[in-house]
């Protein structure tokens, strides 16, 4: 009986294997990301970066960063290219310090003091699968598409300084380009932090698990986009409220964050870009929100946050570069109802030599007041030169092998937290100086 029993189960699942609509491999796409760099300080020792501490949200990147990161996306297509179909996304992260020849994922104890790190670190990134055609042409839903999974979701940063003021990621599932009439389109989104419950169901056995008192963060986004405003200027507008949820229902709170942006094509041959973003309760935070918003802040809590950005290139000449604005202002924070301010504003032209030789040049000045420190305002200035190596002429051209010098300097109340680091090699200094060299593709 039991012999008769196995037969029929793998009789279906070789049925069923047979019948799964297989994945065209022809069409399997392979994208991904590189950085990696090695350098040192005019103070000795391995290479350092520059930034302020909270509340400044980002740092200007060109020659000056230093982790050594990784990505590797694969995308698998199921269905006709001409009906519904399926895609598979998965992106894998890996960043590691770069410390020796042989990095695990063991933790290695640091015995110039009694803290443990890990030497290298491998993550989940995306993990979805992304759906369309299902719908009858003509309709307003012809083009639109269903997701689920754990996404980089309506990501919007500023590449010089990699700030990511409007990024939506994570777990969830929604639905996508869904006509508005050919005004624009429309977008719906759900997003939740604090993952399923553990493994085959068990409560709570993850940190952020579903247990009766830990907090999940719900975010509901209703976006409509690509509106037409001015001759290549389109217009985005999005509510997102954000919801704490948890089995026992106290203290949860509900937020939001409300978000416009005009993005303006055919500026000197590039674009410009200007988001104008308000939060409150939940929604209101630094640029982490909405993507990790509690559950619990306080309704008080209220933020606004103005980025600008502009790229150009223009014709017939060898110039190209980005430049960038930003004030980021928690008027109330709502952890504790105290104010922070960061205001940043670079830019990093580039010169192209010839095809394949340019040079690079990035200033960037970041201010930042916390009001439960000093409450004067701290101040990092960095400044780089950068000779490189492309295949290609243009300020995205990928890969890029440069050489860098960069030299900062900070005011006494960023002492201490000029360079992120743990070891502050300027702890007694306003000023300092790192070199070396990087690579970075993405394809």
């Amino acid at each position: 009986m039991n012999k008769r029993f196995k037969l029929l189960a793998v009789s279906a699942a070789v049925a069923s294997a047979i019948a799964a609509p297989a994945a065209k491999a022809d069409d399997v796409e392979f994208h991904g990301y590189v950085r990696t760099q090695v350098g040192g300080t005019d103070k000795g020792g391995n290479l350092q970066c520059f930034r302020l501490g909270f509340p400044a949200q980002a740092k200007y990147r060109l020659g000056n960063e230093c982790d050594n990161y990784g990505e590797a996306a694969v995308v698998v297509p199921f269905g006709k290219s001409d009906g519904a179909f399926f895609k598979y996304n998965l992106r894998l992260a890996l960043r590691e310090k770069g410390a020796q020849d042989f990095e695990d994922v063991s933790t290695a104890v640091d015995f110039g003091s009694s803290s443990t790190s890990t030497n290298f670190q491998f993550a989940s990134r995306e993990n979805y699968i992304i759906g369309g055609g299902f719908f009858p042409k003509g309709s307003a839903f012809e083009d639109a598409k269903l997701w689920v999974g754990k996404r980089f979701y309506n990501r919007n940063d500023v590449h010089i300084n990699d700030y990511y003021y409007w990024a939506n990621t994570g777990p969830g599932a929604g639905i996508e380009d869904i006509g508005l009439g050919g005004v624009g389109k429309f977008a719906f989104a759900y997003h939740q932090n604090g993952g399923n419950s553990g493994l085959d169901g068990a409560p709570g056995s993850f940190l952020f698990g579903t247990g009766v008192g830990v907090e999940a963060s719900k975010r509901f986004e209703f976006r409509a986009y690509d509106i037409a405003a001015n001759k290549d200027g389109k217009l985005e507008f999005a509510a997102e409220v954000i919801k704490g949820s948890d089995a026992i229902g106290t203290g949860d709170k509900t937020g939001y964050l409300l978000t416009a942006q005009h993005t303006q094509g055919g500026f000197f041959g590039g674009f410009t870009k200007v988001a104008l973003q308000y939060g409150r309760g939940n929604g209101a935070g630094m640029n982490w929100i909405p993507a990790y918003a509690g559950g619990k802040n306080d309704t008080a809590g209220e933020s606004i946050r103005l980025v600008t950005q502009a790229y150009v290139a223009p014709e017939g000449t060898n110039w190209s570069g980005m430049a960038t604005f930003a004030i980021d202002n928690l008027k109330k924070a709502p952890w504790d109802l105290k104010q922070r301010e960061w205001i940043t504003i670079g830019a990093r032209p580039q010169y192209n030599f010839s095809d394949n030789v340019s040079l690079a040049f990035e200033i960037g000045h970041d201010r930042a007041k916390d009001a439960s420190g000093s409450g004067k305002w701290a101040t990092l200035t960095k400044a780089t030169i950068a000779p490189q190596l492309t295949l290609t002429r243009g300020f995205w051209a990928r890969p890029v092998l440069r050489g860098f010098v960069t030299y900062a300097t900070w005011n006494d109340e960023a002492k201490g937290g000029v360079n992120y680091l743990s070891n502050n090699v300027w702890a007694s200094k306003n000023n300092g100086l790192t070199y070396g060299a990087q690579v970075e593709a993405w394809w």
